[in-house]
């Protein structure tokens, strides 16, 4: 930069300073409108969930009938509607309901939305938007509260929290399934951030002004030091022409060497960056000029002086034809690339090499070629793992749902031109859970590993066994000849399921309920097929666990 440019130095780098220490300020204040605004936000849910308790821990309060509280029609409870002795009509207000009712009266008094959701709602109106979906699954694993600004002309602070299942909570909710503990929804709050907003707008003003005055000063005081030593930096510039115009005068006849030597240099460096990897270099008539060291690991050659001047081809073919084919059609004059090509070295297992064999051609005419190998072995290793995580279950070693779906997709497709019989058996563990709880993780883990190996077992190697999460298992059978062949597998699984089980010290014990749908007899299509079995199971289970259910489209219609 030419000195009469100076002045740009200031202006950028006291810019770039006092830019990010503004941006570091006004993201505080924005923190501390979303700080306070989600403090609001929480006090709000507290006092509802408060008034929430009280009326549960007293099992709810009645009011007077009336068109603003008529009775709630999904309350299901003994003594919802009583009448008192002068026949005063009374209706029973649960913590639901009144939640439901002061939301209506805080949004109009104050224009603050509460609104009750749920994953499970009782209530069709408490279905939870998107945004709360989102929440509601992040308290499943572990959150506390979320809360978010959304931006637009109206910015609204959105926050929730989840409504945790109390001791009081089960009179009315234990029929969905939930226990003391359980998050069975939760309670969002929104309203305008403007008048939070509002109130920082005097310390944002401070911090511009603050800044733009800081960084105007830096400035002054910077280029006024800077016009200070100018006039040393113009005597030392003068100083370097005079030495710049010797050294030419000096270095005259150095040129054409420096030139020459610098040509060798960027030849040197581009061999070098070209031989990363293994690297052989023959002439015309194929004969070997270079062969580096990683080259002869490659294919296993020690020896490589001996290899000099000599037809290489007949030597590779020995180690990789297709990398002999292709330093041949080279020579011809075209250009190969091979990603993973197998090369035998020695009595040891073969490595994958990436192969590139390029022509040299001058003035038309093939001078002779250059083979470029690069080692791919993990590299094809770590894709084999890759592939294999993706598709198998971590703990048992099973197929996942993706790959199980997608081989018992082919196997439907095989039997359907076959016109054979097929079947899915859908198994669900019974008493898994009283034993991971008790026991731990690791026990549980274990009992799962001896699950599946049993499972193994018990089918052929034609068959498709998967770990669909948790303590759901699924079997893909193929060529079934009678339904008395899947009988007898179901009987096979229940008997090496319900045979105890051995960890350690540990002994334990637990049944398996089976779902079967047969193909194409029930379900044609992979999905129906898999949602055939799973409600069988189902049915196996509701009829008394440790058995095996087939499926049933009159009791599928039932149960509709």
């Amino acid at each position: 930069m030419r000195l009469k440019y100076f002045w740009l130095i200031p202006l950028v780098f006291w810019g770039l300073v006092v830019g990010a220490s503004f941006r570091w300020n006004w993201q505080q204040l924005d923190q501390q409108v979303f700080d306070t605004a989600t403090s609001q936000g929480r006090d709000i849910f507290r006092m509802i969930e408060a008034m929430r308790l009280w009326n549960s821990r007293h099992g709810g309060l009645y009011v007077v009938q009336s068109e603003l509280t008529p009775p709630n029609p999904y309350l299901n409870v003994p003594d919802r509607d009583p009448v008192t002795t002068s026949g005063l009509r009374l209706t029973m207000v649960n913590p639901a309901y009144m939640t439901r009712q002061m939301a209506t009266t805080i949004l109009e008094q104050t224009g603050i939305r509460v609104r009750m959701t749920s994953l499970k709602p009782v209530n069709p109106d408490n279905r939870a938007d998107p945004w709360e979906t989102a929440a509601l699954q992040r308290f499943e694993r572990g959150l506390q509260e979320y809360a978010e600004i959304l931006p637009g002309s109206d910015a609204q602070i959105r926050y929730m929290a989840p409504l945790v299942t109390h001791q009081a909570c089960l009179g009315c909710h234990e029929s969905q399934g939930y226990r003391v503990g359980d998050v069975r929804g939760g309670i969002s709050v929104s309203f305008p951030v403007a008048p939070i907003a509002a109130a920082v707008v005097p310390h944002r003003h401070t911090v511009l002004f603050g800044h733009l005055l800081s960084w105007a000063g830096l400035v002054a005081l910077t280029i006024y030091a800077m016009r200070r030593i100018r006039t040393h930096v113009g005597a030392l510039e003068r100083a370097r022409a005079e030495q710049e115009r010797l050294v030419e005068v000096r270095t005259a006849e150095l040129r054409a060497e420096a030139g020459e030597r610098r040509l060798a240099e960027s030849q040197l460096r581009h061999l070098v960056e070209a031989t990363s990897g293994g690297i052989i270099g023959v002439d015309a008539e194929g004969c070997c000029q270079v062969f580096n060291p990683t080259a002869a690991r490659l294919l296993g050659l020690a020896d490589t002086q001996m290899l000099h001047g000599v037809q290489l081809a007949p030597i590779l073919a020995g180690r990789s034809p297709k990398l002999a084919s292709m330093l041949l059609n080279a020579l011809d004059g075209v250009a190969q690339a091979e990603e993973a090509v197998a090369l035998a070295v020695g009595a040891e297992a073969a490595v994958t090499a990436e192969i590139r064999v390029d022509p040299i051609v001058e003035s038309g005419h093939v001078m002779g070629a250059v083979i470029s190998l690069v080692d791919a072995t993990e590299r094809q290793a770590r894709q084999r793992e890759i592939w294999h995580q993706a598709n198998f279950d971590h703990l048992t070693g099973l197929a996942n749902r993706s790959l199980f779906l997608d081989r018992l997709e082919r196997m439907l497709a095989l039997q359907a031109r076959a016109a054979r019989v097929a079947a899915v058996l859908f198994i669900d563990l019974d008493g898994f859970k009283p034993i991971n709880d008790r026991y731990g993780h690791a026990t549980g883990d274990a009992v799962l590993v001896e699950v599946a190996r049993r499972l193994s077992a018990a089918v052929r190697s034609t068959d498709v066994a998967a770990r669909f999460g948790g303590d759901e298992f699924v079997l893909g059978v193929s060529d079934i000849a009678s339904r008395a062949d899947v009988e007898r597998l179901a009987q096979k699984v229940l008997d090496a399921v319900g045979a105890p089980y051995r960890i350690g010290e540990i002994r334990a014990e637990l049944t398996a309920s089976i779902g079967i749908a047969l193909f194409p007899e029930d379900q044609q299509s992979t999905d129906l097929l898999l949602a055939a079995a799973d409600e069988a199971m189902y049915r196996a289970k509701e009829g008394g666990k440790a058995r095996y259910c087939f499926y049933s489209p009159e009791e599928s219609a039932k149960s509709r």
